[in-house]
């Protein structure tokens, strides 16, 4: 009987690969604040599509988010492709970008440095549809990385401090 090699230990769950960094998250019972940069987003809690944040990442496409306002219940959603903020279902979420062409896209996936877009409507040029690029909180035309929205800098629901892309419809 000789040494057995030691078998690897092979998970079922799919790895996140990298992770966002929790920065652009927010606290559920705090909300955005003036000094962070918090991803914003919009979901569906059960009752109706709402604004808010992210709490934390569950997974590549699972995150737990919160509405902004007085409201601080916490929200275990999934990232919906290809969908209007207005068309999601419960439990669905979609973070908006804008890109360099002036088109606002949601999200198919988003990792700690790069987001691949996707275009919720066929209405104006798309040409970043299916493209993956970096992201940053930075509006510029010609950087070549896309927009996130900003959550804003308190946890007012309706508010003018939050970055506020307009849905192409």
């Amino acid at each position: 009987m000789g040494i057995q090699p030691r078998r690897l230990r092979t998970s079922r769950r799919k790895q996140m690969g990298r992770p966002l960094n929790k920065r652009f998250f927010a606290k559920a019972d705090v909300g955005p604040t003036a000094t962070g940069e918090e991803i914003k987003v919009s979901f569906h809690n059960g009752s109706g599509v709402k604004e808010g944040f992210i709490v934390r990442q569950k997974g590549s496409k699972r995150f737990v988010c919160s509405a902004l306002g007085a409201d601080d219940t916490e929200h275990t959603c999934t990232l919906a492709t290809g969908k209007l903020p207005a068309a999601l279902a419960a439990g669905e979420m979609a973070i908006s970008f804008k890109m360099d062409d002036g088109e606002t896209y949601t999200v198919s996936k988003i990792a700690g440095r790069k987001v691949t877009l996707s275009a919720p409507s066929s209405t104006g040029s798309n040409a970043y549809d299916g493209k993956s690029v970096p992201w940053n909180f930075t509006a510029s035309v010609v950087d070549g990385a896309a927009q996130v929205e900003e959550a804003g800098d308190d946890d007012i629901e309706v508010g003018t401090d939050d970055d506020d892309f307009t849905d192409d419809a």
